[in-house]
């Protein structure tokens, strides 16, 4: 599968002509045959809300993980609010992005109280109830014990990790083609990660989409300058 808006199209449509309802980690054991569409939101939220607009247009909901401890974006911003503000108005669930490198810890219980106090801080930022959590770059201490989180789902707990299948394009690969997956009908559930990312209008390989993603980094930047200094345009003329 490549890393097109069109492709992502065609995932969703074989999931569907394959029978599996759409669904998220709450609602999962309703269904004998469901996949949970899972985002983590690493880079780019303007990515996110395009694969958002997409699922949107074709009947789907799926859940979109932020990051707070990031300097790619500010979830505290107006933009970047508005962004995921838009998402759940087209029906997406908000899970939080944890990055457990940000923080030191000794114990799992530490660990646990960080998570709840990002839990509760991206709850009050987005104004929602935040009640998921999806682990950034997990360390073999969440992949290799259950992290048991009460009232929180853990997407990279047993249920979902181990006992379903779990496809993921992570640094844009994909270990198992999601649609040799989706159509052996070999799995009654199934998770499937992306990151938005990745995919855009046309194929582009990583090097491609990383020189882009800074020159559109470098233009947003350019901007927010010019809108909080004046006569900035003088000092930026060469930019």
């Amino acid at each position: 599968m490549n890393f097109t808006y069109k492709a992502y199209r065609s995932m969703i449509s074989s999931i569907k002509n394959n029978g599996y309802c759409f669904t998220d980690y709450h609602n999962i054991d309703l269904y004998e045959k469901a996949v949970i569409l899972r985002h983590d939101v690493d880079f780019s939220p303007k990515k996110a809300l395009k694969i958002a607009k997409i699922e949107f247009a074709m009947g789907v909901k799926s859940t979109y993980f932020v990051l707070l401890s990031t300097n790619f974006y500010n979830i505290s911003s107006k933009e970047v609010n508005d962004i995921f503000g838009d998402i759940v108005k087209y029906g997406h669930t908000i899970g939080l992005h944890f990055d457990e490198k940000r923080y030191p810890y000794d114990t799992i219980e530490e660990l646990k109280e960080k998570i709840y106090f990002e839990l509760d801080l991206l709850s009050r930022i987005l104004n929602i109830q935040i009640k998921s959590v999806s682990m950034h770059r997990p360390s073999d201490l969440i992949l290799k014990n259950e992290l048991v989180l009460s009232g929180i789902e853990n997407t990279y707990s047993n249920k979902y990790f181990k006992d379903i299948k779990y496809v993921s394009d992570s640094r844009m690969y994909w270990r198992e083609n999601p649609f040799d997956v989706v159509q052996s009908n070999l799995y009654k559930k199934i998770q499937i990660l992306t990151h938005p990312f990745w995919y855009d209008s046309s194929h582009l390989d990583a090097k491609q989409k990383l020189e882009k993603f800074l020159r559109d980094f470098k233009e947003d930047r350019i901007k927010d300058i010019k809108s909080n200094f004046t006569y900035a345009e003088e000092y930026l003329k060469d930019v």
